[in-house]
């Protein structure tokens, strides 16, 4: 008997989403957009959180999420949730015309904004490493910049001479000769970015001080949340396939699935995804409702809790599909290496860690 899961937003988005993401295996890396990637532009999914005002679908999170989840269980690299939930929150707080002309251009399937983005000091996420000089120059590195598929532009932190934040627009052929490409153990496409003396125009800034850094936070916040619900997406996969798995491999005449201990660690498993989709459920309500402004301090413990269960899932589905897991064609295999890196983005284990504790001591310092 085969076993399905339950998603966090059953319906047409989700339904649609599952089917396009079983129909493209994972393509290689190529200077063109992936046959997979080009249809999501051509459904306008960048534009599911874009404001009608601006062209988009003006649709909710929770129709992002479905969109998110059903893709995270095929083991496709496209940059999903950066391009059509971290850049489109940073560009609608930047408000500026350069912003809305974009963010037109975005859900309209034209442009591709990469975000490079950091929450700094206000929550997980490294301080950002490109300078802003005096002269209005940029300087410093972009680190691990998703490339997987085409960009026009980069969407990125900066720091100017005084240490105050700007959130600067810039366009990807700029930059292309600059950049480092490389592959990651999950199978997407990097770029390490060395930003030499660039001269920015005016309107390459977008915000500054203050805003800029609630903006960054607010997107980095997004990431975060969306990184959870592919991770979802992927548990609840690779579950129904090792279930699969055990009903028909043998052992001593005997299906797998019919050795107890293999049946407990599945069962462990399914505890594990249970209590994560629940989590992440409740984190995209409240995200819906309150936006993503402040830092919340239970998508902080979420992401800690989450890169736990992911690293923990990954092995025992790995281990469960013997020799078998440890081959990059299985999917399940895929999929165990790409929730441990969708673990490490927009907050790490450890930087979630150290983030509550420092929040821990202010409160009680307070």
């Amino acid at each position: 008997m085969s076993f399905r899961t339950i998603p966090l937003y059953p319906g047409d988005m989700y339904d649609t989403a599952c089917r396009l993401a079983s129909e493209h295996a994972p393509a290689a890396a190529t200077a063109d957009a992936s046959p997979a990637w080009r249809q999501m532009l051509e459904l306008g999914w960048q534009g599911v959180l874009v404001a009608e005002a601006a062209g988009g679908v003006g649709a909710t999170l929770q129709d992002l999420a479905a969109i998110v989840e059903g893709t995270g269980r095929a083991g496709l690299t496209v940059p999903l949730a950066d391009r059509c939930g971290v850049a489109p929150v940073a560009l609608a707080a930047a408000d500026s015309e350069a912003a809305v002309a974009l963010l037109g251009a975005v859900a309209a399937g034209t442009a591709s904004v990469c975000p490079v983005l950091s929450a700094g000091s206000d929550g997980p996420g490294r301080a950002g490493a490109a300078r802003l000089a005096a002269d209005g120059s940029l300087h410093g590195l972009l680190g691990a910049a998703d490339l997987s598929e085409p960009a026009t532009h980069l969407l990125f932190s900066a720091r100017d001479q005084g240490g105050e934040a700007a959130l600067v627009l810039l366009p990807f052929d700029r930059v292309a000769a600059a950049a480092r490409r490389y592959t990651g153990a999950d199978g997407r496409q990097f770029a390490d970015i060395t930003l030499d003396g660039i001269a920015l125009g005016p309107e390459s800034v977008l915000l500054r001080g203050r805003p800029a850094a609630t903006a960054a936070v607010a997107a980095c916040h997004a990431g975060a949340l969306l990184g959870c619900v592919r991770v979802v997406g992927a548990i609840a996969a690779m579950i129904e396939l090792t279930i699969d798995y055990l009903n028909t491999r043998e052992q001593f005449g005997a299906a797998l699935s019919s050795f107890q201990v293999l049946r407990h660690r599945v069962v462990e498993m399914y505890v594990l995804y249970e209590n994560t989709a629940g989590l992440v459920r409740r984190l995209v309500e409240q995200a819906h409702e309150t936006g993503f402004d402040g830092y919340p301090r239970d998508l902080a413990a979420a992401r800690l809790y989450v890169g736990t269960v992911c690293r923990t899932v990954a092995e025992g589905v790995i281990q469960l599909h013997g020799g078998m897991g440890m081959t990059w064609e299985m999917l399940a295999a895929r999929l165990g290496m790409q929730i441990l890196g969708d673990s490490q983005r927009y907050g790490d284990p450890a930087e979630c860690l150290d983030w509550l504790t420092a929040g821990s001591l202010a409160a009680a310092a307070a």
